[in-house]
């Protein structure tokens, strides 16, 4: 009997944390980022210093060997199988809009949602902070806005592995799979 009351008391905490949490994230206001794309529709990507556009034969090969996405403010993607070669082209990027915007105020957020087009639950990250597991929304963002003047990177696997796809700053992706992420991300960063 103490196991099942303990076991209730977990649970009861663990419902009220997550009621909490989600209140916080929608009780947050401010004006909606108006993002650079919003076309969820395949764009060309760069992999191994070739261009591939959605038209060309070779293109659903090349997606299926890239591991992790790099998309430029530009709107440019760049394809990597290495993480190590992604996380170089991402540092760079961070580097440069790190030059441009200097430190940030906490209140630049990247806001992810529950279902497409902006709807259902959402959850809003500050900028510098990252979550290696994202609980109950595991496999559950959809659709994504990116914080202003700061990028944003979802992970497939908790503790930032697996596949990976890096957002630029104002960039607002009404359903995810467009990128072929709709109900993957298991971790993310908010640079």
């Amino acid at each position: 009997m103490k196991i099942l009351k303990k076991l209730a008391m977990g649970v009861t905490l663990s419902a009220l944390a997550l009621f909490l949490l989600v209140s916080s994230a929608l009780a947050q206001s401010g004006q909606p980022l108006k993002g650079n794309n919003d076309d969820n529709v395949l764009i060309s990507i760069n992999f191994e210093g070739v261009t591939y556009a959605p038209s060309d034969a070779k293109f659903k090969e090349v997606l299926n060997k890239v591991r992790h996405t790099v998309i430029e403010r530009d709107g440019k993607a760049y394809g990597y199988v290495d993480a190590t070669d992604a996380d170089n082209h991402i540092s760079t990027i961070v580097a440069e809009l790190s030059e441009e915007v200097g430190t940030l105020a906490s209140d630049y957020v990247s806001t992810f949602y529950w279902n497409t087009n902006y709807s259902g639950a959402r959850l809003d990250v500050e900028s510098g902070r990252g979550l290696a597991t994202l609980g109950i929304w595991n496999d559950e963002i959809s659709s994504v806005r990116t914080a202003n003047l700061r990028a944003t990177r979802l992970y497939e696997h908790i503790n930032y592995g697996g596949v990976s796809i890096f957002l630029p700053p104002n960039t607002n992706i009404s359903n995810l799979t467009s990128l072929n992420f709709n109900d993957k991300a298991s971790s993310l960063r908010v640079y």
